[in-house]
């Protein structure tokens, strides 16, 4: 979101994304998305069950390799090629450094169940960034008093609540210290009455200014905290913009059908 007096254009891109396509054998599940997010953006991802949601943010960071297009972080081009007839990196440890400023939150957590809380907050600090662990664990413990969690930094994941997870799985993205954030559904596999200190926390992290893509079925943190939204259907872009201006007035139906089946 652009400062007062700031236009958009003076914001520098943080993550650029273009024409994105996969397919899964015959079944094509992207069909050329684009996406440009500048600094401070927060921009919210909608759409039914099978629309691509979660495959888009996957191949942004090569989780899935995409079949086409280009990754842009900050300006550098992820760069690809072809092994076995299949796309795949050409630089396999720029992938890593790049997915390391590119921090994902998945939707069941990921944690290490054998590591404690501040252990897994730890891990990738130590082993990705070359962190030595005094600096890592008073950056974990920093990143956890941040999420609410610092009384469970000797607890396993086990012994934890699905929002305690979920927060403890923030914190270790926010360890990172990343340039772009994503989330994928971060509260489909909570129970409802702990979805809401997961939305606080991220509702927190937008204020802040931090880069956020956020693929997400929460229509209010949709319309309340992300400043632009996609809504994509059957591998495409249907509709997008503001999202009160694109909520109040879909120029989509298919954009309006799922509304009226999400909004009460």
């Amino acid at each position: 979101m652009a400062a007062e007096g700031v236009s958009a254009r003076e914001i520098p891109v943080a993550l650029e994304v273009s024409t994105i396509c996969k397919s899964f054998g015959q079944h094509k599940v992207l069909k050329g998305i684009s996406l440009t997010a500048r600094e401070h953006d927060v921009i919210a991802i909608l759409g039914s069950s099978g629309s691509g949601k979660s495959t888009f943010l996957r191949c942004i960071n090569l989780l899935e390799m995409p079949d086409s297009g280009e990754v842009r972080l900050k300006g550098e081009l992820i760069k690809m090629g072809k092994r076995g007839g299949e796309p795949w990196p050409t630089d396999m440890k720029q992938v890593d450094r790049i997915r390391s400023r590119l921090a994902m939150v998945f939707q069941q957590f990921n944690l290490w169940q054998h590591m404690t809380v501040l252990d897994n907050v730890t891990a990738a600090q130590i082993h990705v960034l070359g962190r030595d662990r005094k600096t890592a664990t008073e950056k974990a413990e920093a990143m956890l008093a941040k999420v609410g969690v610092a009384d469970k930094r000797g607890h396993y994941p086990s012994q934890l609540s699905g929002g305690q997870q979920q927060r403890v799985a923030i914190a270790r993205a926010l360890a990172m210290d990343p340039e772009v954030m994503l989330f994928d559904e971060p509260t489909s596999a909570l129970d409802p009455e702990l979805v809401n200190e997961v939305l606080k926390v991220m509702r927190d992290l937008a204020a802040e200014g931090r880069t956020m893509l956020v693929v997400t079925h929460e229509m209010g943190f949709a319309r309340e905290a992300a400043n632009h939204m996609l809504f994509l259907h059957q591998g495409l872009v249907e509709d997008e913009g503001p999202p009160r201006e694109v909520m109040a007035n879909p120029k989509s139906e298919r954009f309006r059908q799922f509304l009226s089946g999400s909004l009460k």
